[in-house]
């Protein structure tokens, strides 16, 4: 049977520990930009019909260009078979991605955002749902366009461990 053990990175156990701090950091400072994306939909608009798919688009944004820019002070940098997963992942996840933005592109042409919140005024209506309708789209192609580099960055990554130069 076929095992392939790559060659280990040389982590020693302080750089370690910063690692999973930085991580953490990381993960706080992307929890603290979801609530400012998401607050003002959320506060306004009862059942928004939309929210898991805005979460997404916004943590997956977050993350994977952070991947991309700060590999080298990230927790991923050090598990290679974790790095090929998500690279993996990541591609399907991308197509998936697409297909609900569709859902929403859909959704805002058959109906308006208004019928969502009618308790607002008009003019309230038509800011919120401009806010909506950018951020919506901005995420969208931050995630797509941050995916394809993510999985570019962890084939360089991987390929870069592989041939013993780092990561």
């Amino acid at each position: 049977m076929f095992k392939y053990v790559p060659p280990s990175l040389t982590i020693s156990p302080r750089e370690r520990k910063y690692l999973w701090a930085m991580e953490a950091i990381w993960w706080l400072i992307s929890l603290v930009l979801l609530a400012a994306v998401i607050y003002p939909i959320v506060s306004e608009v009862e059942d928004y019909p939309f929210l898991v798919l805005n979460v997404v688009y916004v943590m997956l944004f977050f993350h994977y260009a952070r991947h991309v820019v700060f590999l080298k002070y990230s927790a991923l940098r050090m598990f290679f078979w974790l790095k090929f997963i998500l690279a993996l992942v990541t591609i399907p996840l991308l197509f998936v991605v697409v297909g609900q933005f569709g859902y929403f592109q859909t959704f805002m042409d058959e109906h308006t955002m208004s019928e969502i919140m009618p308790n607002l005024s008009y003019q309230k209506q038509v800011s919120l749902n401009n806010f909506i309708k950018i951020q919506m789209v901005f995420f969208f192609t931050a995630t797509v366009i941050s995916g394809t580099l993510f999985v570019l960055r962890m084939m360089v990554s991987l390929w870069r461990q592989v041939n013993e130069r780092g990561f």
